[in-house]
Order: C-alpha cells, then sequence, then structure tokens
C-alpha cells in the first residue's frame, strides 16, 4: 500500500495517517512539517518514507520502531540532531540528511548494517563517530560542505566505499595522497587500476602504506 501527500503544503497530517498498518510507501516531501507525532513508530510495515524538503527540527524516538525501513529522506529540514533509535532501523540501505543542521552523528549509527548510501552534505558536522567504519556494505559517502577538521580512523575499514565526498571541507586536513595516486604509483607499472578506490586510499593513508600490485 502507497500513500503518497508530497506538495501539499500542509503543516499538519490526519491522525488517520497513522492507523494504516500496511502501508509501505509513504511520501510526505514538501509540506510544512515540523514535527511527527511519536504514532509514526505504529507503521511497522512501513518500507520506504520521504519527509524531505519540510521544516523538521527533530524526530520522534518512535522513528526507530520502523524496522522494516529501506529508505529514509529527510534531506531539506532543519534537523539538528538524531535519536540514538535511528539505530535500531537495522534494514536500511539508503539514508539522506544533506541539508539539515546537524551537528553531531549517534553513534547508533553503526548498528545500520545494511546501509548502502549515507548522504550528509551541507550540515554543520566537526566529526564523525568512529562507529561508521562498522558500515562494511556502505558504498557512497557524501560529507561535502560541512566543518569537519579530521576523519576517525575507523574509515579504513569502509571497503566497499566507492564515492567519497569531502569538498567544502574547508578545514579538514588531508594529505595530498588521499585524493589520489602518488606520481610513483602512476608510473609504476605494476598498479593497473587507478585511481584506487576510496576505501583503499583510505586504508592507505591511515595504515601509512599501499597494497601490493592486484
Amino acid at each position: 500500500m502507497e500513500l503518497d501527500l508530497s506538495h501539499m503544503s500542509r503543516a499538519t497530517l490526519p491522525e488517520s495517517i497513522w492507523r494504516l498498518p500496511q502501508l509501505r510507501t509513504l511520501n510526505l516531501a514538501s509540506n510544512q512539517l515540523t514535527s511527527l507525532p511519536e504514532s509514526i513508530g505504529q507503521l511497522t510495515q512501513l518500507e520506504h518514507l520521504d519527509l524531505a524538503d519540510n521544516r523538521l527540527t527533530t524526530l520522534p524516538e518512535s522513528i526507530g520502531q520502523l524496522t522494516r525501513l529501506r529508505s529514509l529522506n529527510l534531506a531539506g529540514n532543519r534537523l539538528s540532531a538524531l535519536p540514538r533509535s535511528i539505530g535500531h532501523l537495522t534494514r536500511l540501505e539508503h539514508l539522506d540528511l544533506a541539508g539539515n543542521q546537524l551537528t553531531t552523528i549517534p553513534d547508533s549509527i553503526g548498528h545500520l548494517a545494511r546501509l548502502e548510501h549515507l548522504d550528509l552534505a551541507a550540515n554543520r558536522l566537526t566529526a564523525l563517530p568512529e562507529s561508521i567504519g562498522l558500515l562494511a556494505r556502505l558504498t557512497e559517502l557524501i560529507l561535502d560542505r560541512n566543518q569537519l577538521t579530521a576523519l576517525p580512523a575507523s574509515i579504513k575499514t569502509l571497503r566497499s566505499l566507492e564515492q567519497l565526498y569531502l569538498h567544502g571541507n574547508t578545514r579538514l586536513d588531508l594529505p595530498p595522497e588521499i585524493l589520489g595516486p602518488r606520481w610513483y604509483q602512476v608510473l609504476n607499472p605494476r598498479m593497473e587500476a587507478l585511481p584506487a578506490k576510496p576505501g583503499e586510499i583510505l586504508s592507505h593513508y591511515f595504515h601509512r602504506s599501499y597494497p601490493a600490485a592486484m
């Protein structure tokens, strides 16, 4: 069952929505919502939830009861923090939090073992939790336009990472090698795949070493 109430300029929602236990997809994007009721946690069969481009400042703890969620879009809101219960969404594959006002990410983010796409662009993050290194399936990590000054050492364990966006973090101190291969690597005929995957480059950076030729 799907319900699309997007682009309706709604500031409130009818209570009847939260009494639809078979709802699988709910699109509430581009409204004027400032909050969500705890009763959203009753939608336990929900797999896709789109709340982009609203005016949300907080999320209810009951969001963690939506344990069947595979995609959650919260981009373009006014969130300054996330509830720890976000870590209960262990089936989540796609999480978009771009364009909010987040200053921190809870350690519980590391429980999202199936997460493949994480967008944290255009927030106010100065650091990431070490638990981000537990996201073994993560292929895309978007961190541009934040206030990061360093990356956690655990990021070297993101072996599935294929795309990493860091631009716009003007205080982020990274050596040149994290941005691509060194000149001696380019000259090395045994290095067939250039540039290396971000996950490999990060591993080299934190270990101060480079892999043997494939």
